[in-house]
């Protein structure tokens, strides 16, 4: 007959507590065991469940739920980590994070970390990070709106590949090839209204009213972080939903726009308020972004190859903890404390599974 495993243990002042479980033809079931005694090395020993009667053992319960309500007669989460069971690390971890949000910041959760983790995990180092930093910024590229259709400038697919930039996303071509200019941009913005912000945006916007994230600087023109309901968003490469005079800068209607009309007051040619290629950056937007980053525990980078400067040194700025999360390797990939490797919406739907 097999023996009751320690699934989780912890220990206080004066005493532990244990979630016990025997696996059955049925599945799982679960006990809780309290000790008073301070001896608690006692109830990790291989022949502990076997050589010694478990005392003060509650009444035996079928499921995970009921196990966890068990458990949560005490403040368990707060207490100092002995042991978790390999097979339950993940949902160990999980409902840690849920319990202590307020005391994230303290010594505690990386005890936690490091028994449910002994031989470490990329995703649960993230959810750590991003549980005990108290100001984190995420800089997003061109990878995080791919999954919502849009293809990434320099893949196989992308846009660059099918149109030169160099002829058509330049002041040059707008002022002297307009008619080429209007198009691709035209293309652009009607092949945008087919695409919506794939779950990773939601996350982000989740995790921003959350206090998990302060703020996202974004390469992408498409707008989707403010559609998904991000708030704090600096716009490094402007939108290509905003359109403007290029004569007197004065805002205009997109459809005015898409059907090839002139400024409305001066009668300039209009165009999305977009950084072109050798135009600079917005340096308000820049400079706010900047200031983030320096200011930042952790900075997230999500979706990007880093090749367009100057962005591509923000992260190098940041005196935090810093993350990559991109489908491909980046020649850049060493300047980061952590890589995650992956698309970005799936990663933070795994992530964000972890910290809720």
């Amino acid at each position: 007959m097999k023996d009751y495993e320690v699934i989780v243990g912890v220990a206080g002042e004066g005493g532990g507590i244990s979630l016990l479980g025997i696996q059955t033809p049925d599945g799982w079931k679960y006990c809780r065991e309290s000790n008073e005694s301070t001896r608690f090395d006692d109830l990790f020993d291989e022949g502990y469940a076997s050589t010694n009667p478990l005392r003060n053992r509650s009444e035996i319960v079928n499921t995970w739920e009921e196990a966890l309500k068990l458990l949560d007669r005490y403040p368990w989460a707060q207490l100092h980590p002995l042991k978790v069971h390999p097979e339950f690390q993940w949902k160990v971890w999980s409902e840690v994070l849920r319990r202590t949000r307020d005391f994230a910041r303290n010594n505690r959760l990386q005890e936690w970390f490091d028994v449910c983790f002994p031989e470490d995990s990329d995703l649960a180092r993230f959810s750590l990070w991003l549980r005990q930093s108290k100001f984190t910024v995420v800089l997003t590229g061109a990878g995080m709106s791919t999954e919502s259709g849009i293809p990434d400038f320099r893949s196989k697919d992308g846009w660059w590949r099918q149109i030169d930039p160099q002829k058509v996303a330049t002041v040059n071509a707008l002022e002297n090839h307009y008619d080429l200019f209007h198009q691709f941009y035209q293309f652009r913005i009607r092949g945008l209204e087919k695409c919506q912000p794939h779950r990773g945006h939601y996350i982000l916007a989740e995790w921003e009213e959350n206090g998990l994230i302060h703020s996202i600087a974004t390469q992408n023109v498409d707008g989707f972080h403010q559609q998904a309901g991000s708030k704090q968003v600096y716009e490094l490469h402007g939108s290509i939903r905003k359109i403007r005079c290029q004569n007197c800068e004065l805002p205009a209607d997109a459809d005015a726009f898409l059907e090839g009309k002139g400024c409305n007051t001066c009668g300039g040619k209009l165009r999305p308020d977009v950084v072109l290629f050798g135009e600079m950056l917005p340096q308000y937007t820049w400079n706010n972004a900047l200031h983030a980053i320096q200011k930042a525990d952790l900075v997230v980078v999500i979706g990007t190859s880093l090749q367009v400067y100057p962005v591509n040194q923000l992260p190098a700025i940041s005196k935090g903890k810093t993350v990559l999360i991109n489908a491909e390797s980046t020649d850049q990939d060493q300047m980061f404390d952590l890589v995650v490797r992956g698309k970005a919406g799936e990663i933070l739907q795994q992530v964000n599974e972890i910290l809720f």
